[in-house]
């Protein structure tokens, strides 16, 4: 059945009519008749009429709706239209709407019966497909193929597969490295997340083909997606409806079986926690329970702390960002601790915190609302707290220094970091004394010396930048340093003094 509502927006959309006064929204309709004097009232039914005035009422017991253009006091709920279409047309109109609203809903009533007769979503998908009679696959957040449809295995281009060691298990497939980026390079991504229902889209990279997209949520949270592929034709209501009903099939099944238990390294959760807490004091042993978590003990190591700036109560949603983010750096860990979330990167190869290299942290805290602490990378794995941490403190420090950026690395914040464990009068004394005199010679004789030693340094001493910086001539500029090394008795070229009163400036920023 559909509710009256949405049978009168339709009608109105199409027949060009307005609704004149109000009406019972929340009615449940099952079928349209045209009103004559031989009717047989039943429930749940939207009668048509130009003019119901002499025609039998409908029975106390009933409450019937009367779709008409004239105005009526009767016993009918009525749904009072501007004008009257040609009631053939509107019957049929409404009786076709109808028609299609039962087929959705024993197709729907179909699948959710699948899932609940626990036949697995590898069933609930043929059978969506046996509807749509188009290829269907879901994946995660991280874009595996959690089950693909037997049409979309048979696709040319997008999959790739992984035949199965053992005859008794089916060939893995997964979503090809190019597709993945030809759906962040296309903003479909973006779509995914913040679209409620499905919707469709043909790409610049397969303009042939068009996809139909929806998220699968849980508790409001996107954890996968459906894709159904319906090549060069256009998305119809049907499957537009339809692939919805799937994403929210695939959500109950999801948390039927503990998906996101069994599918985003929560087994590990148990061995990072212990590490993290520093309850370990043997390496060979670090390297063993790593090798029986399927995991290899590599040599550098980097440790990340996610938050989320609009917290959620939820431990699926964190749970699916560990799945989404230890998917995007092999070998890697990731558990919630003390209410974030942490990952452990652990590789061969050197970490370098590079722009690339955190290309995909940064993505990741951008579609999930997130910001991250970065540790510095390390080689002892017995240090491991430490450099928690130093991420943890990352975090806290960027948020308050640097609130606009996601990621916060504590290599570029170690003088903070350093601070952080001092009392307020132990810095405030560590500010060199040139600074404050130069400070209170320009309260004194309202120069600007402190600001055009700043900018120096900030400009990485270079004379040019700094006067263009200060919007100062170049000779204005040398003035002044002549004036700074007279009145401290010193050479601008000085390194050690340099360092000292960088590092005086980041104290007085830290204290301020």
């Amino acid at each position: 059945m559909i509710r009256l509502q949405e049978i009168v927006q339709k009608v109105v959309a199409h027949f060009q009519l307005i609704v004149i006064e109000e009406y019972d929204t929340e009615q449940l309709i099952h079928r349209v008749e045209i009103l004559t004097p031989e009717t047989l009232y039943g429930p749940d039914t939207l009668y048509l009429s130009e003019d119901a005035s002499g025609l039998p009422a409908p029975p106390q017991d009933l409450v019937c709706c009367l779709m008409t253009a004239s105005p009526g006091d009767g016993p009918f709920s009525y749904v009072h239209i501007t004008r009257q279409p040609p009631l053939p047309e509107l019957y049929h109109f409404i009786n076709e709407l109808l028609h299609f609203e039962a087929a959705i809903e024993m197709q729907s009533n179909r699948l959710y019966g699948a899932l609940y007769q626990g036949r697995g979503l590898k069933d609930v998908i043929t059978l969506a497909e046996s509807f749509l009679h188009y290829p269907i696959s879901v994946c995660d957040a991280s874009y595996n193929m959690i089950e693909t449809s037997p049409l979309m295995q048979q696709m040319s281009y997008g999959l790739e597969s992984e035949p199965s060691a053992s005859p008794q298990r089916q060939s893995r497939y997964f979503l090809s490295d190019y597709e993945v980026e030809s759906l962040k390079r296309t903003h479909v991504v973006e779509q995914i997340y913040r679209s409620p229902s499905a919707f469709g889209v043909r790409t610049v990279d397969h303009p042939d083909n068009l996809w139909v997209f929806c998220a699968i949520r849980l508790q409001n949270v996107m954890t996968g997606y459906v894709a159904v592929c319906m090549g060069d034709t256009e998305a119809t209501e049907y499957v537009l409806r339809m692939t919805t009903i799937l994403a929210n099939i695939c959500s109950i099944e999801m948390q039927k079986h503990e998906f996101f238990v069994t599918r985003t390294g929560m087994k590990y959760e148990n061995f990072l926690v212990d590490l993290l807490d520093g309850r370990f004091t043997d390496v060979n042993m670090i390297s063993s329970r790593l090798e029986l978590l399927d995991r290899k003990f590599c040599k550098f190591f980097c440790i990340a702390v996610l938050a989320c700036t609009e917290p959620h109560d939820s431990d699926l949603f964190n749970k699916q960002q560990m799945n989404a983010l230890r998917s995007s750096y092999p070998n890697s860990m990731s558990v919630v601790y003390k209410d974030a979330v942490v990952l452990f990167l652990n590789q061969n190869d050197p970490i370098n915190l590079s722009r690339e290299f955190t290309r995909k942290l940064a993505d990741f805290s951008t579609l999930n609302r997130m910001k991250a602490g970065v540790s510095q990378p390390f080689v002892d794995i017995m240090k491991i707290h430490d450099f928690y941490t130093q991420a943890l403190h990352a975090l806290e420090i960027g948020e308050q220094t640097r609130p606009g950026e996601l990621l916060h690395y504590a290599a570029d914040l170690l003088p903070q970091y350093l601070f952080r464990g001092s009392p307020y009068t132990g810095l405030e004394i560590g500010i060199h004394y040139h600074i404050r005199f130069l400070q209170g010679y320009d309260n004194d004789y309202h120069t600007e010396f402190i600001a055009t030693l700043r900018a120096y340094l900030e400009n990485d001493r270079n004379a040019t930048r700094t006067a263009a910086a200060l919007h100062i001539h170049r000779s204005t500029f040398f003035y002044r340093i002549k004036k700074i090394e007279e009145l401290l008795d010193i050479s601008i070229t000085d390194s050690r003094l340099l360092f000292l009163y960088e590092l005086s400036f980041m104290i007085w920023d830290y204290l301020c």
